[in-house]
């Protein structure tokens, strides 16, 4: 049996790292009896796989992660369980029982959305009237950091689809993310100040991830949906 869950990995465990947040899973699976299927060989380790990382000191409330069981469990069940193990901070909230041939969530999930609260060098600006000027710009070039190599400008105006104003001071960015191509919300913000002198630089402790999505025919999909899960 294969599950898919969508989690919420909140502000008590926002400086926790990727590795530390499936560790956190791993154990909630073991103290709630959970029947996890583990891999073959000298280290076997729990099937667990997961959607794009957040960036350590983000929060995120459309996360995801993919698990194999050796028997079935009422999805209702399983979140009970779990959710009953797991530190404060990270909760499941939807599960779904998907075919076993069903694509990774690394496969599929190529959209972010992302809330930023924004930041300004004094008084309030026209916001609107910079999310237009900002979208009009053909190319908007920013400097991405690479480790272990060097440093490379890229494109990054291709890679957002949408942003809009949900309150003021409060802007949401629906962008490009996995392997066919990738922003950072460094990126953008970095980006934003380049642009105007008006918005200043914001920690990531600013930035929630709102969810991952599947865009296909440009319609965005949660990636439990059936339309990409195909059940």
């Amino acid at each position: 049996m294969l599950i898919r869950a969508r989690f919420a990995k909140l502000s008590p465990v926002r400086y926790i790292s990727h590795l530390e947040l499936m560790n956190a899973l791993r154990r909630a699976f073991r103290r709630a009896e959970i029947p996890v299927a583990y891999s073959r060989g000298y280290n076997p380790h729990q099937l667990l796989s997961m959607g794009q990382p957040l960036p350590v000191g983000m929060t995120g409330r459309g996360e995801y992660f993919d698990l194999e069981l050796i028997e079935g469990i009422p999805p209702t069940d399983f979140m009970a369980r779990v959710n009953g193990k797991l530190p404060q901070g990270i909760k499941v909230l939807e599960v779904k029982e998907v075919p076993a041939q069903v694509k990774s969530l690394m496969a599929v999930v190529n959209v972010a959305v992302y809330l930023v609260k924004m930041k300004w060098a004094d008084g309030q600006p026209e916001e609107k009237e910079m999310i237009n000027t900002f979208m009009e710009e053909k190319e908007i070039k920013v400097l991405r950091h690479r480790r272990k190599k060097k440093d490379r400008l890229i494109d990054i105006r291709p890679l957002i689809h949408d942003l809009e104003i949900t309150e003021p001071g409060l802007w949401r960015f629906t962008v490009s993310t996995g392997s066919e191509g990738n922003v950072r919300p460094r990126e953008i913000i970095r980006a934003l100040t380049n642009y105007f002198p008006e918005v200043r630089p914001v920690p990531l402790i600013n930035v929630e991830r709102e969810g991952l999505f599947v865009r296909i025919n440009d319609r965005l999909y949660q990636p439990i949906d059936d339309k990409v899960v195909g059940s």
